[in-house]
């Protein structure tokens, strides 16, 4: 990519670490392929490091904003002077971005981008019966939107209960789709949000009559991109959302976000 080293946007994303990130190659293909001069590129920073980072951002004129991923969702949720709907009801931000006054703006578009990604399969959430199963902060992102847009059930799973149980009330206080916890005999769309399925991590306890009665099944996982998951569903015939989906579809309201459009 050709860039020009007085006017080219910068959109870091942090982590900690950050390795396995597939954000940058998919942010710097789109800029590429559009002729924009911006780059994303990635930056290990341990959590210690924020306060200083945001001074850089701050006096950084080529940098509109940056993203985020493990450990620094909550972090930056803390130190944002605004906060977005999503953002504001989780206590955590996954993009933020400078302010006309100086300050910076946070959102969190996880469940944007998991959601759209399922639309895009013509896969319908109004309505349906979903399972989450992963309550940190992209499981809690995603049960929001599963919400706002219309489930008739949502239930919760996570290895730490209490977290689920958590999240589980938080949602129902947003109204019109019933909230609960534990694992359902069926649903029409299972999302796995949490590290299960990684590598060295135990799978995501979704068997295989669950998910042949599914019509989707998502992965937020990006490493790998075909999970074991994923490769069952679609030995099953259901339809599928890779991690890579997912990162696709926020990174358009993330651009949009960062003013990049």
């Amino acid at each position: 990519m050709e860039t020009n080293m007085i006017a080219t946007r910068v959109i870091p994303i942090l982590g900690h670490p950050v390795a396995q990130v597939a954000t940058p190659a998919l942010w710097n293909a789109v800029f590429a392929a559009r002729g924009q001069d911006a780059v994303c590129v990635p930056i290990d920073l341990p959590p210690a490091g924020l306060p200083a980072f945001f001074e850089w951002v701050r006096m950084a004129d080529n940098v509109p904003g940056f993203l985020t991923t493990i450990p620094h969702k909550a972090a930056l949720a803390g130190i944002c002077d605004e906060l977005g709907e999503a953002a504001a009801l989780l206590g955590a931000a996954n993009t933020v971005r400078k302010t006309a006054n100086g300050g910076f703006a946070g959102e969190m578009f996880d469940g944007h981008g998991m959601l759209d990604a399922i639309a895009q399969t013509g896969a319908e959430i109004a309505k349906a019966d979903v399972v989450i199963c992963g309550a940190g902060a992209a499981g809690s992102a995603i049960g929001v939107e599963v919400v706002r847009r219309g489930a008739r059930l949502l239930s919760i799973l996570d290895r730490d209960p209490a977290r689920a149980a958590t999240l589980a009330r938080q949602l129902a206080d947003l109204g019109g789709t019933t909230v609960t916890t534990g694992l359902p005999q069926r649903a029409d769309v299972l999302i796995n949000a949490s590290p299960a399925g990684s590598p060295g991590m135990a799978p995501p306890p979704f068997d295989a009559p669950l998910i042949a009665a599914a019509d989707c099944v998502a992965d937020a996982l990006t490493d790998p991109a075909e999970t074991a998951l994923l490769r069952q569903a679609r030995a099953l015939g259901r339809r599928v959302v890779r991690g890579t989906d997912m990162a696709a579809a926020q990174a358009d309201r993330m651009r949009q976000f960062l003013g990049l459009g």
